[in-house]
This record gives C-alpha cells, structure tokens and sequence, in this order.
C-alpha cells in the first residue's frame, strides 16, 4: 500500500508538471520592484512579439548585473499575477536547498534560444 502510494504521487507529480508551458527565455532588462525591496521587475524574451514583464523573488540570490543576458526557464501558462502593483505574466522556473537559503536557476539546454520549448 505504501508503495502504490507514493507511485501515485510521483505519477501525479509527473503529469501535474506535463501541463506546464516551460520554455527558455533571456533577460533583457531588470529593474529593483518598486514597492517591494526583495523582488525584481525582468523583461524577458520568451520568442514571443513582445517580452513579458515577470516577477520574482532572485534579488536576494543574485546581483541584476548577474542575471541581465541570461538565459533561464520560464513557466508561461500561469494567470498573470498583481504582485504589489506589477503584473507577472509567469514565472522563473528555479531551484533551492530545503531552508530556500540557496535559490539557482535551472540551466538550459545548450545551443537553446528564447522561446524553445523544454
């Protein structure tokens, strides 16, 4: 019983992360949140017309000069969220320890450009 249990779970997660929208994305400009000191405000071209404006929480975790250019993982099937005055139009898909004490980007694939799909 235990083992079905915790197959479930793992089939549950893996079809739960299926549904996602995850593609590469590059930073093109980063900006302090202006009403939130923790956060920062990215454009981020995701191979779509325009970039999108998203939030995040990576201010604590990296210098804006570290993230400008870089390329990262970006979840864009989320509903846009007001996040202090900001609307984020998705999400930096990233990694952390178990504390959050250490947050990383999720690296991409080599040779990848905004907007491929993962």
């Amino acid at each position: 019983p235990v083992v079905q249990q915790q197959k479930k779970r793992q089939t549950a997660r893996a079809a739960d992360f299926s549904i996602l929208d995850v593609v590469v994305g590059e930073i093109i400009s980063i900006e302090v949140h202006p009403n939130a000191d923790s956060l920062y405000v990215e454009q981020i071209d995701c191979g779509e017309d325009e970039p999108r404006t998203i939030v995040s929480g990576l201010r604590k975790f990296y210098e804006a000069e570290e993230l400008v250019r870089q390329k990262l993982l970006v979840i864009k099937n989320l509903a846009p969220k007001n996040t202090r005055g900001v609307v984020s139009h998705g999400m930096v898909y990233c990694t952390s320890n178990s504390d959050h004490t250490e947050v990383k980007l999720v690296a991409v694939p080599e040779g990848s450009v905004p907007g491929d799909k993962v």
